[in-house]
């Protein structure tokens, strides 16, 4: 029990605090009989405090286990009819491993409802028609609900689970995921964190925009691929043509271009020299041609007269 001065205590101020008539359970033992010695004896509803205790009808209380877990307990009844008394009350949450409770209001005022709908059995008829159960207008509720997160919708980038905001995609940090963050490297300072990575500036490209355009390629994350005259490369972050490479750079253009202009070289040469050897071709066929021509005519020239004999012994 809370003296007015642990109220009001201004030290160790209350955030939240909830009052109840009789102390069920304390430190896992029932306290009825304490409570009555503590409380005040004044007559209540139901009549005289004893009365008000061992009377049965709807109980609620609050109260908690070992595990600190909040327990709200909710008893069905109506005055003098059914439900239980204090003592039963306090023995069956005894029996479900409640340490601490407290008893709260009861009877007509006793109320359940989750998650928006009457789940309890009231006690008392409807005014409008005494052939249907309603439950009482009161002026004072303990309400329950789960924590919630700040914002409630984690700002657009994620789910409240449990009061916790659980952020969705890989970059969105923070308690409400409203912080982008691409790592400790920031983008190597060379772009900007989005909701889907590091958007590299031009001429920068990876995961942490740490590595330059390869060579035919420039922009933003070196998506643009150079439009240079005999593919030569550009400037890297802005398509340029017209550039000077660093020294080492430079020594590989060059070298590509020794190969090329070498590799010019080698093929007119083999051009050449396949000429040379089609003309000496043609000009032994030629030679080869006009011998066989010669000798034929010579043969033509030359005639030898033989005089008729004769043969077989005719003329």
């Amino acid at each position: 029990y809370l003296s007015e001065e642990d109220v009001l205590d201004q030290a160790n101020p209350f955030v939240q605090l909830v009052s109840g008539v009789v102390w069920l359970l304390r430190d896992g033992e029932v306290y009825i009989s304490q409570s009555q010695v503590a409380e005040c004896g004044d007559i209540q509803t139901t009549g005289t405090f004893d009365k008000f205790i061992n009377v049965i009808s709807a109980r609620t209380a609050v109260g908690h286990d070992s595990q600190g877990q909040l327990v709200l307990i909710h008893v069905d009844g109506q005055t003098e009819s059914r439900g239980v008394n204090l003592w039963e009350m306090a023995e069956f949450l005894k029996k479900q491993g409640i340490i601490n409770a407290i008893n709260l209001d009861g009877g007509g005022s006793a109320t359940l409802v989750l998650n928006g709908t009457l789940a309890s059995y009231p006690s008392e008829h409807c005014s409008f028609d005494s052939m249907w159960r309603c439950p009482r207008s009161i002026s004072t509720v303990m309400c329950i609900h789960e924590p919630a997160c700040q914002p409630a919708d984690c700002s657009g980038h994620g789910d409240c689970v449990e009061g916790e905001c659980r952020c969705a995609g890989g970059f969105w940090r923070g308690p409400a995921c409203d912080v982008l963050d691409c790592g400790p490297s920031n983008c190597s300072l060379r772009g900007v964190c989005t909701a889907s990575g590091c958007l590299c500036d031009a001429g920068w490209t990876g995961s942490n925009c740490s590595e330059e355009c390869p060579m035919g390629w420039y922009g933003p994350n070196c998506q643009e691929e150079c439009a240079c005259d005999h593919a030569c490369p550009c400037d890297r972050e802005t398509g340029s043509c017209n550039i000077t490479y660093p020294r080492a750079a430079q020594e590989q253009l060059n070298k590509g271009t020794s190969e090329r202009r070498a590799g010019g070289k080698t093929w007119i040469s083999t051009t050449s020299v396949l000429a040379l050897l089609l003309v000496l071709s043609a000009m032994g066929n030629v030679g080869l041609f006009l011998k066989a021509r010669s000798e034929r005519h010579r043969e033509g020239g030359d005639y030898l007269y033989h005089p008729l004999r004769e043969m077989n012994g005719e003329a």
